[in-house]
């Protein structure tokens, strides 16, 4: 991505709350739903400044289509038969026997040109077929070779068997010729390579990948292997979100973990604005915070400071870094384990996605009955880990996990779903219908 010069925070925040009515724009009980359209609005110049490449269809797996791809040709290109079997004309099924008996006059094989059936007989002859092979224009069915008697070139059936113009594939059916198969903003799928493949394609026009730089902050946090000594914990929340990362198809930026230095930190800050698009942090956001982070995060770029309207992950900073003549979006996150994780899934992706030209959400979203009563406090969305079952007959039950503390990851990791409180909710019984959101 060019660099591209965003607003001043306090500016465009001042304007955007002038905009709104107060409760739905406050930095200290911030919505979920306000947060992120402000997190658009504000990033929405760095759209205009995404670069485009051609690359072949081989590497284009999980890239952001930066153009329509409209279709090139008819999928497929002509009408061919879907079974190995025998072809003929549907005319004969509205014969009054129970059996039909059809003469086999010829064949017809996969990748041979179409042979020559102009004296074919449409109400007594059948002509051999294999999968894919040209349809004969004469015949509109194909009725597969296991469900034939085959005696002296002659086969037999029940009528009942096969209806009209079954188990043929038509000129176009998949994809019509200028249809758009593929939208700008797709991230593109192995069925999509697939598809572009099927009409010839080789390379692909895609958005440049975000560059996304990611850092761990404190002194109580130590790298994996080392020897872990009174007082610290190990650095989990970098793997998370490098594993989060991952499905992304970004280019990650792993700058470690970086110590409660006023100096090491500015250094960290800078290199990451220089190279990435994207700064994720974790740690070191909370109010009255004593390590440097907040401090260096304001020296360096325009940094707010929002007390999120959602449980867990309330401390969170969102603005920019700035270095030289380069700026990077940054995401302050929350230093527990699942806070990470649930400002990651509901802020930092559906943002990544945004910059990146994408128009994927990849929330699945279902509704499922509650096992258990649960009570909430009003004015905030929060966010339980749960799990899924089914009964017998077949409808979805949620049970929260009993220890939904900030800190124990264990239970995100066991987790397949979220289940979703929204703000105004304060109590829901058991058989209630909740809102849920799988965990990919």
């Amino acid at each position: 991505m060019m660099p591209s010069k965003l607003p001043s925070l306090d500016t465009f925040q001042d304007e955007w709350q002038s905009k709104r009515s107060s409760d739905l724009f406050n930095p200290q009980t911030l919505g979920l739903e306000a947060a992120l359209d402000f997190m658009r609005a504000y990033t929405q110049t760095r759209l205009s400044n995404l670069n485009i490449k051609k690359i072949p269809i081989a590497e284009a797996f999980g890239r952001v289509l930066a153009t329509d791809v409209k279709a090139t040709m008819n999928v497929p290109v002509a009408n061919n038969s879907a079974m190995d079997g025998y072809a003929f004309h549907s005319q004969v099924l509205q014969s009054d026997l129970s059996e039909i008996q059809l003469n086999v006059i010829g064949k017809q094989f996969a990748g041979d040109k179409l042979q020559d059936f102009s004296n074919f007989l449409p109400a007594s002859q059948a002509i051999q077929i294999t999968t894919g092979a040209l349809l004969p224009p004469v015949c509109d069915t194909v009725i597969p070779q296991e469900w034939v008697q085959l005696e002296n070139a002659v086969i037999t059936f029940p009528k009942n068997k096969i209806r009209g113009q079954e188990n043929c594939r038509m000129m176009g059916e998949d994809l019509k010729m200028d249809e758009i198969v593929l939208a700008k903003g797709r991230r593109l799928k192995a069925s999509d390579l697939g598809m572009l493949a099927s009409m010839g394609l080789s390379h692909v026009e895609v958005f440049d990948q975000l560059k996304v730089a990611i850092f761990s902050t404190g002194n109580e946090v130590t790298s994996v292997g080392e020897p872990l000594l009174p007082g610290r914990v190990y650095d989990s929340n970098r793997f998370t979100l490098i594993g989060l990362l991952h499905d992304l198809n970004i280019q990650l930026l792993d700058f470690g973990i970086i110590k409660d230095d006023a100096e090491a930190l500015k250094i960290a800050f800078s290199k990451a604005a220089d190279q990435a698009d994207i700064i994720i942090t974790s740690g070191g956001v909370s109010v009255g915070e004593a390590d440097f982070t907040k401090q260096v995060m304001r020296e360096l770029g325009d940094v707010a400071f929002w007390t999120l309207a959602i449980k867990p992950g309330r401390p969170m900073a969102f603005g920019k870094i700035v270095h030289a003549n380069t700026e990077a979006v940054l995401f302050g996150l929350p230093g527990n384990p699942v806070a990470v994780m649930i400002t990651f899934l509901q802020f930092v992706r559906p943002m990544i996605e945004f910059l990146s030209g994408s128009m994927a959400t990849k929330k699945i979203s279902l509704v499922a009955k509650l096992q258990v009563p649960l009570k909430k406090r009003i004015g905030r969305t929060e966010f339980l880990r749960a799990r899924l079952s089914t009964d017998s007959t077949g409808q979805l039950w949620v049970e929260p996990y009993k220890n939904q503390g900030s800190g124990v990851l264990s239970s995100m990791s066991q987790a397949d779903c979220l289940i979703v409180l929204s703000a105004q909710t304060s109590s829901i019984e058991k058989g209630d219908l909740v809102n849920i959101e799988m965990l990919l």
